[in-house]
C-alpha cells in the first residue's frame, strides 16, 4: 500500500516537476518513508515493527506541538509516562487504576516524592490517557478511578517591601540593578526576559510586547524606576545602538545573551549577598501581582497582566495584606 501511495504522488508531481527536480523528490519520498506501512484502521504512519504504544506518545506529542506546548514540558510528560510503562511493565492498554495507585504510593512511601508533585505527575499521565480517549486508541482512562489528591496549600510568599529594598542595595553593577527593576516592574516569566531584544522595548510608552506560554502575545510595562535602570544600563553596552542586540547580556566578553539558567544563578548569587532566601526569578512575578492587587487593581485585570488564562491562577499567585481585608470588612460591612 505505501509504495502505491508513492508512487501516486511522483505521478501527481511528474508534469509540474524538470528531471532533476522530480529524481529528488522520488529520493526523499523513499528515504524518508522507508521501513513505514499505513495502518487500515488508523490515518497515522507507524514504522514496520514499532511498538504502538510508541507510536501512541509520538502521536499525543505532536498533537501538543500542533498547540505550540513547550518542549520542555513535553519532555516531562514523556519521562511520566514512559517511567509509568518501565515501572509496571505492562502496555498502554493493560495499565489500570489499581496500576497507577500502586505506582504512585510506592513513589509516595518508598522514594518520598511530595504530594504536589504528585498532583502534576498524575496530570501528565491524565492529559495523554484524555487524548488516547478522544482518539479513540484506547478503551477506558486508568486515571479516573485514582480519586482526587488532597494537597496541602503552601503559601509561596512574594518578597517584603524590606527584601526589595536590600536586593536593590545590593546590587553590584547596573545590568543587575535593571534586571531586578525588570522582572519587578512587568511581572514576566524568565523565559521570557531571556528571549527579548532591545528592539522589544518602547521607551517612549514604557511597555514592550512578550510572547508566553503557547506563543500567546500581551503587553506589559515598565515602571519609571525600571525604564530609568534599563536605559542607562544599555547605554553603558558597547553593541549600543542595534535593536536586535539581546536586552540584557552576560558580564564578560563576548557579552552573550544571558541565559535562564544564567538569570537564576545571578539572582542566587544576589540573595545571598543581601540575605534574602529563596531568590528566584519567578518569584517577583508573584511580588508584582500580590503589590498590585493590595493597591487596588482588580483581579481580572491582574490576571491579564501576568498572561493567565484562568483566574484561579491568579489566585494562587496573589497574596492579600491581612490590614486590606481588614479596612475593607470596615469599608462594607
Amino acid at each position: 500500500m505505501m509504495e502505491a501511495i508513492l508512487r501516486n504522488v511522483i505521478d501527481e508531481m511528474a508534469p509540474h516537476l524538470d528531471q532533476e527536480q522530480m529524481e529528488h523528490l522520488t529520493n526523499v519520498l523513499y528515504i524518508n518513508f522507508r521501513g513505514m506501512e499505513l495502518q487500515e484502521k488508523r490515518t497515522e504512519l507507524t514504522t514496520a515493527g514499532e511498538d504502538s504504544d510508541d507510536a501512541k506518545i509520538r502521536l499525543f506529542v505532536a498533537s501538543k506541538k500542533a498547540v505550540n506546548r513547550q518542549t520542555a514540558t513535553l519532555r516531562q510528560y514523556v519521562r511520566e509516562i514512559r517511567n509509568v510503562k518501565d515501572f509496571l511493565g505492562k502496555r498502554l492498554d493493560d495499565i489500570t487504576g489499581m496500576d497507577l495507585r500502586y505506582y504512585y504510593g510506592v513513589m509516595r512511601e518508598r522514594r518520598g516524592i511530595k504530594m504536589s508533585t504528585m498532583q502534576t505527575r498524575i496530570h501528565y499521565l491524565s492529559s495523554f490517557w484524555d487524548f488516547l480517549i478522544t482518539e479513540e486508541l484506547v478503551h477506558s482512562n486508568p486515571v479516573k478511578k485514582i480519586g482526587t489528591l488532597k494537597v496541602e496549600k503552601v503559601i509561596k510568599k512574594p518578597f517584603s517591601a524590606e527584601e526589595m529594598e536590600a536586593l536593590r542595595m545590593n546590587c553590584k553593577n547596573l545590568r543587575d540593578r535593571a534586571l531586578v527593576e525588570f522582572l519587578y516592574s512587568t511581572g514576566v516569566r524568565v523565559s521570557e526576559l531571556a528571549a527579548l531584544n532591545v528592539g522589544d522595548i518602547e521607551m517612549g510608552k514604557q511597555s514592550l510586547i512578550v510572547y508566553g506560554k503557547g506563543s500567546k502575545e500581551r503587553r506589559t510595562y515598565l515602571t519609571d524606576s525600571a525604564k530609568f535602570y534599563l536605559r542607562r544600563y544599555l547605554q553603558t553596552r558597547e553593541d549600543d545602538g542595534m535593536d536586535n542586540r539581546p536586552l540584557f547580556v552576560t558580564l564578560d566578553y563576548p557579552h552573550e545573551r544571558l541565559s535562564v539558567a544564567g538569570i537564576q544563578h545571578m539572582l542566587r548569587c544576589l540573595g545571598k549577598r543581601a540575605g534574602v532566601d529563596n531568590v528566584h526569578p519567578h518569584r517577583f512575578r508573584r511580588t508584582i501581582a500580590t503589590d498590585l492587587l493590595n493597591r487596588g487593581m482588580p483581579i481580572e485585570q491582574v490576571k491579564e497582566f501576568l498572561g493567565h488564562e484562568k483566574l484561579d491562577t491568579t489566585m494562587i499567585y496573589c497574596t492579600v495584606k491581612e490590614e486590606n481585608v481588614q479596612a475593607s470588612h470596615r469599608k462594607y460591612a
